[in-house]
């Protein structure tokens, strides 16, 4: 019988203040979505570093005297460099490319992607060059030790360009955490004006209630149940919204983009496992916050 006018009386909350209480479902489901979109793009950015520390080369190109004169790297100035690399425990691989192997790498690399830049570069125009991979790529030691020889000329590290796109990824993680902060005060204090003008509407109801002997927990529940209700819808919109957003929007904008492996997948276990977390956060939010506003209102 409790049960039943505790369920009675919330849904009862929901359609009287229909229009704050879609107001605060939308602005709920917003900031939960924000909230796990940042969480999942923390999970894809993890996931795109393990993808290219393994692809990750850093190449050491040589002068023009070894270029022109070693295409077998038998000198001493090229031959200690290489010894050097492969006695550090640190470097995981390294392979020598003349000028003709770099300009047949360097082909095939870009001929389909950019054929014009192809054709406007000279066989002789890429120097011969140790391309090195790292047991850490975030650990160069090996490649600053070199960076004082006389016979190497430049040093490309592509986890530079690695770290850069990770920082740009970071940056939109942050930006989504930092609107789902907001969007989450919004929904705090449309949840506080909710609870505290339902609470008004019916205060003689629960004035009587109270002088024949209801606890305050049985006055206060409906109210908090309504405010749990509607969170709980925000956080199923939320849900479903975000793998509409990913079959919808992300998969066929990052279709390419995926199948060269150039970022990792968001995958419909991402969004399941981050599914019972965005429930969880907006039940317990809007409960507590209902709860905090009944007695802030209850001692007013």
């Amino acid at each position: 019988m409790k049960t039943n006018f505790v369920l009675r009386e919330a849904f009862s909350g929901l359609r009287r203040n229909m229009t704050m209480t879609i107001a605060m479902i939308i602005t709920t489901s917003i900031a939960l979505a924000l909230l796990a979109t940042g969480f999942l793009l923390s999970a894809m950015t993890e996931r795109t570093k393990d993808i290219y520390f393994d692809r990750i080369e850093v190449m050491v190109q040589l002068d023009d005297k070894i270029s022109s004169s070693d295409p077998t790297c038998t000198s001493p100035e090229c031959s200690s460099i290489k010894q050097q690399l492969e006695g550090d425990e640190g470097v995981k691989s390294v392979t020598f490319r003349n000028k003709e192997q770099s300009y047949e790498r360097f082909v095939e690399l870009f001929g389909e992607s950019d054929p014009q830049l192809v054709e406007q570069t000279e066989k002789d125009a890429l120097p011969a060059a140790f391309h090195v991979r790292l047991a850490d790529p975030e650990n160069d030691g090996p490649i600053e030790a070199l960076r004082g020889n006389p016979a190497v000329t430049n040093i490309v590290d592509q986890g530079d360009n690695l770290q850069s796109a990770m920082r740009n990824l970071d940056s939109i993680r942050n930006a989504s955490f930092i609107v789902a902060f907001v969007q989450a005060v919004a929904a705090i204090f449309l949840i506080m004006n909710m609870v505290q003008i339902t609470a008004y509407s019916r205060r003689s109801e629960t004035s009587i209630m109270r002088m024949v002997g209801a606890s305050r927990w049985y006055t206060q529940a409906p109210f908090v149940l309504e405010a749990m209700m509607a969170a709980l819808i925000g956080a199923v919109l939320a849900v479903a919204g975000m793998f509409a957003a990913k079959v919808l929007v992300v998969d066929r904008a990052l279709k390419a983009v995926y199948d060269q492996q150039l970022v990792a997948r968001v995958t419909n276990s991402d969004l399941w496992l981050a599914a019972p977390f965005v429930v969880l956060v907006g039940v317990v939010v809007a409960a507590v916050t209902a709860q905090v506003t009944l007695r802030w209102y209850v001692k007013n």
